[in-house]
């Protein structure tokens, strides 16, 4: 017999392993979440044909992406990627997010091609502070936590912190509500989604329409 010692459970663990309730539950949790991401895309595809006129050309074509994981920092996830282009050159996305235990947030991803220094940006920092955005202040774009080591409110910032975003290699701004404001959440981020699109239109001058 192996002489190592043996793999025991605790009291709760032991608890847990023989109540299925609890995994069946969790279960109901993520499909209504599905259903809600799915209720988003919905709503953010009207708002985007409503604006279609101010914005890219690249950001109107069809599409948006549900998918979901078991391990964001050891939770379950799921998101909803619409509009977004992921290539290797540029990223343009808006990213609704649904983090168990944290926090719903929807995010504005630019990167590589799509983010740079814009004679515009400065006329967008106002608009973000008026609205209460939070910007990435990490070095790693794909870091999707509200740490303050990766997300600050922008009020939070010095002017000098605030003028070296634009000269990033990429930016990320958002917003978060916690979960038990569920019953509100669709609207909240129906919301900030109309406030990105807004950022989008500030930040790409008119007739800029390809990324």
């Amino acid at each position: 017999m192996n002489q190592e010692a043996k793999i025991q459970l605790s009291g709760r663990e032991m608890e847990l392993v023989n109540n299925t309730e609890w995994i069946f539950t969790k279960q109901l949790i993520i499909e209504k979440v599905y259903r809600l991401l799915g209720q988003l895309h919905n709503d953010y595809k009207k708002i985007v044909e409503k604006e279609k006129h101010f914005l890219p050309t690249e950001l109107l074509k069809p599409g948006g992406k549900i998918s979901k994981g078991e391990n964001y920092k050891g939770l379950p996830y799921a998101i909803l990627d619409y509009p977004a282009i992921f290539r290797k050159e540029k990223i343009f996305a808006i990213r609704t997010m649904f983090w168990w235990g944290n926090f719903f947030s929807i995010s504005l991803h630019l990167s590589g091609e799509n983010f740079k220094p814009n004679p515009n940006f400065a006329k967008a920092i106002p608009f973000l502070k008026e609205k209460g955005f939070s910007v990435s202040v990490n070095e790693n774009e794909w870091q999707h936590h509200s740490h303050p080591s990766n997300f600050v409110n922008i009020n939070e910032l010095n002017e000098d912190k605030i003028n070296s975003l634009a000269y990033k290699n990429f930016l990320k701004i958002a917003k978060k509500t916690g979960l038990t404001e569920w019953n509100s959440a669709e609207k909240f981020l129906e919301e900030a989604f109309e406030e990105i699109i807004e950022f989008i239109k500030i930040s790409f001058r008119g007739g800029e329409k390809d990324l």
